[in-house]
């Protein structure tokens, strides 16, 4: 991953989260075992994991069933990593943007990676959020993993309203895990809704009002 970077007077420097899903994926840059799990990101998250079979994912990745067996022992563990490493992927990229929110100021900026899920092409919204909902009544481990992945999203998320919350003064206005995991079910709602409307809408719209409802309370008295 990247490091951090910056701008000359060191102000916060928007970053792309969605290049795994959009830019040219490199063969020659790449193990075979990350070729794997590149391509699986996007045809999984494209087709749906049901709707994809893992023979398309070898051919394009150029790996034949013994050595994908040997990296992987089966289809289950193979999901449940493509799970782990979209959401490290996520999580590394965001964290020198996101983690400390210190003021309504950057929330935009805070809130943008959510806004790239929703204008995608074809609108397709958060991948672990999509497998998650497709195979938790199915599939028990990789329900486990996607819902470690999804609570890791949440304390990210919390840790930049804490922060937010200290300096500003607002200790005690809100919880902030609590309004995270709210955020969450938000967030992932809205995505929904802009892949099965394919307009980025509803992701826009929860940005405007979640602008808002922090403002307010990071301005209101003291209880």
């Amino acid at each position: 991953m990247p490091p951090t970077r910056t701008q000359p007077d060191g102000a916060k420097k928007s970053v792309s989260v969605t290049e795994a899903w959009t830019e040219v994926i490199d063969p020659s840059r790449c193990k075979k075992r990350t070729l794997l799990i590149l391509y699986a990101i996007r045809v999984f998250h494209k087709k749906g994991v049901n709707g994809t079979g893992i023979a398309e994912v070898m051919e394009l990745a150029g790996v034949g069933k013994g050595q994908f067996y040997h990296y992987f022992g089966s289809k289950d563990q193979f999901i449940c990593e493509v799970v782990r490493y979209t959401m490290d992927y996520f999580l590394q990229r965001i964290a020198p943007y996101t983690t400390r929110l210190e003021s309504m100021d950057e929330f935009d900026q805070w809130f943008q990676p959510y806004v790239e899920f929703g204008q995608l092409p074809d609108f397709l919204g958060c991948p672990v959020g999509a497998i998650a909902s497709e195979l938790s009544p199915s599939n028990p481990s990789v329900r486990a993993t996607a819902a470690l992945c999804l609570q890791r999203w949440v304390l990210a998320m919390a840790e930049g309203l804490s922060a937010l919350q200290q300096e500003n003064g607002a200790v005690g206005r809100f919880q902030p895990l609590e309004m995270a995991e709210e955020l969450a079910c938000d967030i992932q709602g809205a995505l929904l809704m802009c892949r099965a409307m394919q307009t980025s809408r509803y992701i826009l719209l929860l940005r405007e009002r979640t602008r808002r409802r922090l403002a307010q309370l990071i301005q209101s008295p003291q209880n």
